[in-house]
């Protein structure tokens, strides 16, 4: 949920105007025991989706075995290898992922944002040409 929606479900903000609610939630985010609360229950969310696409990639697989090892051809066994399939492409059991690292020296970041920064401020310098 978005902080003004977590706001309007936990107080009375019916007659609240949108711009009050975000403020109001905003200053709530900016309490140290609300923050840690709020992150708290994210990575317990987030451990609790990872845990159950784990357990839907070995359901996946145990099933994809079993129908390897013991076949016997039947309309059942077609749906259920289908819903076996449709189920490790949701969790992205097919997909293959390849991490690429780029590794650059602290003077090689310094370089290039120096010239990105030299690169603004020389068309921040140039008066902006007027259209007639």
């Amino acid at each position: 949920m978005s902080l003004s929606d977590s706001y309007r479900e936990a107080y009375s903000a019916k007659r609240m105007k949108p711009a009050s609610i975000r403020v109001e939630a905003s200053r709530l985010m900016s309490d140290p025991n609300i923050t840690l609360m709020v992150q708290t229950i994210q990575k317990a969310t987030e451990r609790a989706v990872v845990a159950s696409a784990v357990s839907d990639r070995e359901r996946v697989l145990t099933k994809l075995r079993e129908l390897l090892d013991n076949p016997d051809g039947t309309s059942a066994e077609q749906v259920m290898l289908r819903a076996a399939d449709l189920l490790g492409k949701s969790v992205g059991l097919y997909k293959d992922v390849v991490e690429t690292v780029v590794q650059r020296s602290p003077d090689e970041i310094r370089a290039e944002l120096d010239e990105l920064l030299a690169k603004y401020a020389a068309k921040a310098d140039k008066p902006e040409e007027s259209v007639h």
